[in-house]
């Protein structure tokens, strides 16, 4: 099931719920997390899992957490509470290995400050964890993927490339040393460079994570109406994702996100396949993608590298649209 069969589904299903006249951001455009007014203030919600990253279940956890507490920092808030969803198999699963992916999240919730209330586990075939959160966010400066607007500059907080980095570890295509990178910033959380978005007035964002960056970009050019122009060159990638796409490692994601955006993008520099590949590999625990007005892109872009993220300007928006251009 692709992203447009699932939001043909969706679609109307908020006129069907109540307390419409409360939730400031909805189904309408794919947003990271939904708003929901609270009073004076405004709470925002989400839930993820995913499958292992890696063999370590406490750094499993950790990415796990840092990966479902993203959607929250997407949309300018900060997280609240959250709630463990375990998806753990019935057979042949230790104790203790539950024991270390739980600890390893309530380490990452206890790094950004949110408590964790409970949970909810069944049994699985595969191996899944993630987090129900909430948190909350000033109803005046929600990042939503609607707000990019021609002129602005578009920056990537973090490296491409982590759908192909877990799936070469997983066939003993690469060892831990080589998938280290990928994994210290899959277990980076997304909150400074939320906090540094609002500084320097960032008009749109949104997480890059299992449709990859042309999937996610194109959720914000629909949205805003417009035409985001992607600059191949500026894209910061992992060093061996290249390496290990020409090895033949790929995911089983890259071929429908590819599909999902043929035919909204316009290639005007002829990529390659492998290219392609990183333009449509799915990410785990991605950074954030934000559109910023260009007076203030620089300085927004100078913090986030002092502060340690591997951040780039990737690319403008331009009136038109909405669709992507590569060059």
């Amino acid at each position: 099931m692709g992203p447009a069969d699932l939001a043909g589904m969706i679609g109307n299903l908020s006129k069907l719920a109540g307390g419409r006249d409360s939730v400031l951001v909805g189904l309408e455009h794919s947003d990271d997390a939904g708003v929901y007014r609270h009073g004076e203030k405004a709470l925002v919600a989400t839930a993820d899992f995913i499958t292992p990253v890696c063999d370590d279940p406490g750094r499993f956890g950790r990415v796990a957490a840092a990966n479902s507490i993203s959607d929250i920092y997407a949309m300018g808030g900060r997280p609240l509470f959250a709630l463990n969803l375990c998806c753990f198999p019935k057979k042949n699963f230790p104790a203790e290995v539950a024991k270390a992916i739980l600890e390893g999240a309530a380490a990452t919730l206890g790094e950004c400050g949110a408590a964790l209330l409970g949970g909810h586990s069944v049994h699985d075939e595969d191996l899944k964890f993630g987090l129900a959160v909430v948190g909350e966010v000033d109803p005046e400066r929600i990042l939503t993927n609607g707000g990019a607007l021609p002129g602005d500059h578009l920056i990537l907080t973090k490296p491409l490339g982590t759908g192909v980095m877990i799936n070469a570890f997983k066939a003993g295509r690469l060892d831990e040393a080589g998938l280290e990178p990928a994994m210290v910033e899959m277990e980076r959380l997304n909150a400074r460079a939320a906090e540094l978005a609002l500084v320097h007035d960032a008009r749109a964002a949104t997480d890059i994570t299992g449709f990859g960056l042309a999937g996610h970009a194109l959720e914000v050019a629909r949205a805003s109406g417009v035409l985001l122009r992607l600059h191949f060159a500026s894209l910061p990638v992992y060093e061996r994702f290249y390496e290990l796409v020409a090895r033949g490692v790929t995911t089983g994601a890259t071929g429908p996100n590819r599909g999902h955006v043929a035919e909204f993008l316009t290639d005007r520099l002829g990529l390659s396949k492998a290219q392609s590949e990183l333009l449509h590999d799915p990410q785990t625990s991605g950074g954030l993608l934000l559109s910023v007005p260009a007076e203030t892109a620089e300085a927004l872009l100078a913090d986030l590298l002092s502060e340690g993220h591997t951040a780039a300007m990737i690319g403008e928006v331009r009136a038109g649209g909405p669709g992507l251009e590569i060059d």
